[in-house]
């Protein structure tokens, strides 16, 4: 018996004047399910698009579109994987065209030569929209296949009476996102177009994961209609950022949660491990609200929450590769500081809400040091680093901050804990660092959680908002949290249920 797929493959592979009208539109429904292209057009214009396509299958490290030639297909992945690859500042459409032939002259193909690798297209995606959208119809990227792939082609007559609406719609939206949103205020026209083309938009329907905690970094998300819930298992931080938590032990150990207890009873230690690694509701994100940019601002290889659609989503995505092609670049260093002043302010609010937990927001804290002041932790790192002068003895090591030091006997180290609080340091080694580096750190990172916590308070009654359940059946009432920092973008938490 074949498969759906196999019936997809055996029907668009046949001369289009053999495909029946009935077999065409049995795969309707099919084609809405695989591609967000498909899900907006009516049926017939599907059964049409189904008719009237080309069906290839090209082989792994095939090109198939070359940057700067002149584009009329758009093609859709029915399975397999292809890479996008960008050629930038280079003078003109000229010498691009001379570096990828040269590129793909060669007896093994040299993806390197081809550009920077901004993004991996896999199945229900579309690829070279673009050429077709434009007016100048000029390819802005090269494609190569990564595997062998089927292919949905679509040519550009049938493309003027199908899809073109959709698409122009969609770039049109996009464009105009970029163009209005004080985060790209300072970005050049060229630099705009060159985002807006980057960004892909995704629909999400209630309960569907966008991103989950511990999964490789390689999209950000902007939310432009709906709402995300944000859920984190702190627990589970130690070992999904190993390197992280030694670093932070290393120079703040006075943000380690304490030491359980060695004698609390078997079924004790059950209940607090069991509780440690629960996830833990941290808020709600609408509008114009950012997923994934803590961690690729970072550098963080795995996402660090839990991203839940609540109702249906709309979401723009932005690939890692892209971003770093567009962000990391002087013309857009105002925009990273927005981010990182808006990641700050979230990070804050998860902070605020770990105090209703069992955790002590050890690593969100260091996290937020690391957004907010890296200098300091600069400043921590480089003194650590320090050896005293003279030959070195056996010795055990206390840290203060970053001080390391000799073992002493119990009388002489509390002389030395007293000498310390009143700032007189008998050692007069002038490798060692100050002792009042990190308790300044933290004392720094706590007042300006406080002040967060002042200016974003609001004072008015609270607000409520009711959500029909899944089933339709019953309405929960939601009493809402409303907290703000500028640039201005509302999260809200649930506070309270109320039925």
């Amino acid at each position: 018996m074949h498969t759906m797929y196999e019936k997809v493959v055996s029907v668009i592979a046949k001369p289009m004047e053999e495909r029946s009208d009935i077999e065409c539109m049995d795969l309707v429904s099919w084609f809405r399910n695989k591609s967000s292209l498909f899900r907006s057009l009516k049926a017939d214009i599907i059964k049409d698009v189904i008719r009237h396509c080309i069906f290839e299958r090209p082989k792994k490290d095939e090109v198939l579109i070359k940057q700067g030639d002149n584009g009329d297909r758009l093609y859709i992945i029915l399975r397999g994987k292809m890479s996008i690859y960008v050629l930038q500042d280079k003078e003109n459409e000229q010498e691009v065209k001379l570096l990828i032939e040269k590129a793909i002259a060669k007896g093994k193909l040299d993806r390197a030569a081809l550009g920077q690798h901004v993004w991996t297209s896999g199945e229900g995606n579309t690829v070279g929209e673009i050429a077709l959208i434009k007016e100048d119809c000029v390819r802005t990227a090269s494609v190569v296949v990564d595997e062998d792939t089927d292919l949905m082609v679509v040519d550009r007559t049938l493309y003027n009476r199908s899809v073109r609406d959709v698409l122009e719609k969609e770039f049109h939206d996009k464009t105009l996102f970029v163009e209005t949103n004080p985060l790209f205020s300072s970005w050049s026209p060229k630099m705009k177009k060159s985002l807006a083309i980057s960004l892909k938009r995704e629909i999400h329907f209630y309960g569907s994961p966008i991103v989950r905690q511990g999964q490789p970094v390689e999209d950000l998300y902007i939310i432009t209609e709906g709402e995300v819930e944000i859920l984190i298992d702190q627990g589970g931080y130690k070992e999904q950022y190993p390197e992280i938590w030694t670093e932070m032990k290393r120079l703040l150990p006075e943000l380690l949660p304490p030491e359980v207890p060695v004698n609390i009873t078997p079924s004790e230690s059950l209940r607090q491990k069991k509780m440690s690694h629960k996830h833990f509701q941290m808020c709600l994100l609408g509008g114009n609200e950012i997923i994934g940019a803590s961690e690729t601002i970072l550098g963080l290889k795995t996402y660090m929450e839990n991203a839940n659609v609540t109702r249906k989503t709309e979401l723009l995505s932005l690939s890692k590769g892209n971003y770093q092609r567009l962000f990391m670049r002087k013309s857009a260093n105002r925009s990273i500081e927005m981010l990182k002043n808006v990641m700050v302010s979230r990070l804050y609010l998860y902070i605020h809400r770990t105090q209703m937990s069992l955790h002590n927001a050890s690593l969100l804290k260091y996290l937020t040091l690391k957004l907010r002041d890296p200098d300091s932790l600069k400043q921590l790192r480089s003194k650590h680093t320090r050896k005293p002068k003279g030959k070195q003895g056996k010795y055990k090591e206390y840290f203060y901050g970053a001080f390391n030091s000799r073992s002493y006997d119990k009388d002489e180290e509390n002389i030395r804990s007293f000498l310390k609080t009143m700032g007189v340091y008998y050692i007069t080694d002038n490798s060692l660092p100050e002792l009042e580096t990190s308790t300044r750190v933290l004392a720094d990172l706590n007042a300006h959680l406080s002040d967060w916590l002042k200016r974003t308070r609001r004072k008015e009654r609270p607000e409520f908002r009711e959500v029909l359940s899944p089933d339709s059946k019953a309405v929960k009432r939601y009493r809402l949290e409303a907290l703000t920092q500028p640039p201005r973008l509302d999260t809200f938490v649930r506070t309270k249920t109320i039925f």
